[in-house]
């Protein structure tokens, strides 16, 4: 990305530092030269987990591109962007109820399930939802992408079903109920730069594909065949040639149209779509020399940008770091760029060659649009989260807003210490029929509106310390359903809007608190005496 001298101050004084600046041209620039190498029947779905910040999203669904989520947050940003739900893949070595509830709530293309476990759990619960699941197997292949520094199948990952089993077992994953098996999904690496590894590795998937089709005789709908596209970060890389990509992947992809039109082809990229267009901002607070070394200390580090600090990498490169105000030229000068963490790891670069620096320079870390914040720890010292900004047309667009102190510090639930450090107080006795309490009935009574309401399945076990949402599977839509059902069915009890929260939603017993606190002319119950539960509001 190229951004005038002027811009950059502009966003300095605006936003301040660290901030990162997120170049709509590029990013347009990126998506369509990643476009013009795939023939019309292939679908681009960008990876929302390089960078799921709203707005890129919702310009890269302006250009075409569809999205793939890993999370109940990605699905419900990509939701908000625009995206259509039959343009959305929700995949992931494990996902909620929740997350499976909400994918099949909105009609999502397809889910794609990553174990035979997995399978069963989302068959059990379409049938109690009483819907079909669209599905797609991961397999995890018995080819290796050879041009990927970064292997996620072909080797021993958690990642997907082993090919031979998926293959073996196929019949009977079509067997299962409530589910629309659509096809399959291969996702072997990333930071591939060779055309021929990427065309190996998606003729490998569409064989694949072929082999299953013919094998159970199925009329299947979508093949994923990854992606993994890389771009160049270190100086001994080359940029991933595009022209030899799309003279290699064209005849590819169009045989295989002909033979299957109506099944939807989809390349997934987030780090080619994303990764040029950004940039991290930093600026220079001081300069000095430590045992025969120069150090450029800068307000963000390893906090805001892992991937440059080299995290979760054994081998550690720089990333480009220019002058993000252009060349000043001074002589070049060697220095080790770090950032305001206490920790000897923080390190943006290494012997970085650049021209002399003096304090309060500002400094660009290049190739940053992909796994920026997402893949870093920004509350490292409760720093928070960096400012997002997007360039569009010459001007500066704030896209997510930096984290305050007082944003982070207000996080916290602040529970009081003599709470904490007091004794338990003694059980109550009970004051209704002997063995049951008061709270003890509400509990049985809601247990079985729950089952009702959740359609929960007989073999279902429900506790009173069952967790609502992520054992019993509440969600928005039916934790209204459920209050409704409360109001019906307990005598005496009525939703106070003022005073319920989400945390009366947390368990069974939780829930069952609320429900005899705010029932009126309600006999009197044994948790009378019991030490309030307090709930911080969200």
């Amino acid at each position: 990305m190229k951004l005038s001298k002027e811009l950059v101050l502009q966003a300095k004084a605006t936003f301040g530092t660290p901030t990162y600046l997120y170049d709509e041209a590029v990013l347009r620039s990126s998506f369509n030269e990643l476009r013009d190498a795939l023939p019309d029947c292939v679908d681009i779905f960008y990876a929302l987990k390089v960078n799921p910040n709203l707005s890129l999203v919702k310009l890269i669904r302006s250009y075409g591109g569809n999205t793939e989520v890993c999370s109940l947050g990605e699905l419900e940003i990509a939701l908000k962007a625009g995206v259509a739900p039959q343009d959305i893949i929700f995949l992931g070595p494990y996902k909620k109820p929740e997350e499976h509830r909400r994918a099949l709530e909105v009609g999502v293309f397809a889910i794609v399930v990553e174990s035979e476990t997995e399978l069963r759990a989302l068959s059990a619960l379409a049938g109690s939802l009483g819907c079909t699941a669209p599905v797609a197997i991961r397999i995890n292949p018995n080819f290796s992408a050879s041009g990927s520094p970064w292997k996620m199948g072909g080797r021993p990952t958690h990642f997907g079903i082993e090919e031979d089993t998926a293959v073996a077992n196929f019949g009977q994953y079509l067997a299962l109920p409530h589910l629309h098996i659509k096809g399959i999904h291969v996702y072997n690496g990333t930071k591939i730069l060779d055309a021929q590894s990427v065309y190996d590795n998606a003729s490998y998937i569409l064989d694949l594909y072929r082999n299953l089709t013919l094998r159970y005789d199925l009329d299947l709908s979508m093949v994923d065949v990854g992606g993994g596209l890389g771009i160049k970060y270190y100086e001994n890389e080359k940029e991933l040639d595009t022209r030899q990509l799309k003279q290699l992947l064209a005849p590819l992809f169009d045989s295989f149209h002909r033979q299957f039109p109506r099944t939807r082809i989809i390349v997934e990229s987030g780090r080619f779509v994303a990764g040029k267009c950004g940039a991290l901002l930093v600026t220079v607070d001081n300069i000095k020399h430590n045992h025969g070394k120069t150090f450029a200390v800068t307000d963000g580090g390893t906090n805001c940008h892992g991937a440059a600090a080299g995290s979760g990498q054994v081998l550690k490169r720089n990333f480009r770091i220019v002058h993000a105000t252009g060349s000043n030229g001074a002589p070049l000068r060697e220095y080790h760029i770090s950032g305001p963490l206490c920790s000897p790891d923080d390190l943006l670069g290494r012997d970085v060659r650049i021209e002399t620096l003096s304090e309060g320079d500002l400094l660009a870390v290049t190739a940053s649009g992909a796994y920026g914040p997402t893949a870093s720890p920004t509350l490292f010292h409760s720093h928070g989260h960096p400012a997002e900004v997007i360039v569009s047309h010459g001007r500066l667009f704030l896209a997510r807003a930096r984290q305050t102190a007082l944003e982070i510090r207000d996080s916290h639930a602040d529970v009081a210490l003599d709470d904490m450090l007091a004794a338990p107080a003694s059980a109550p006795v009970a004051s209704s029929a002997p063995g049951v309490t008061a709270s003890g009935a509400t509990q049985a009574q809601l247990i079985e509106i729950l089952r009702v309401v959740l359609k929960l399945p007989a073999s279902t076990e429900v506790r009173a310390d069952s967790h609502l949402r992520d054992h019993l599977g509440l969600d928005s839509l039916t934790s209204m359903e459920l209050l409704v059902s409360l109001e019906d069915e307990i005598e005496g009890f009525f939703v106070n809007p003022d005073t319920i929260a989400p945390g009366h939603f947390n368990t069974v017993t939780t829930l069952a608190q609320y429900i005899d606190a705010n029932r009126q002319n309600a006999p009197e119950t044994a948790s009378q005496g019991q030490p309030e539960v307090q709930y911080e509001p969200v």
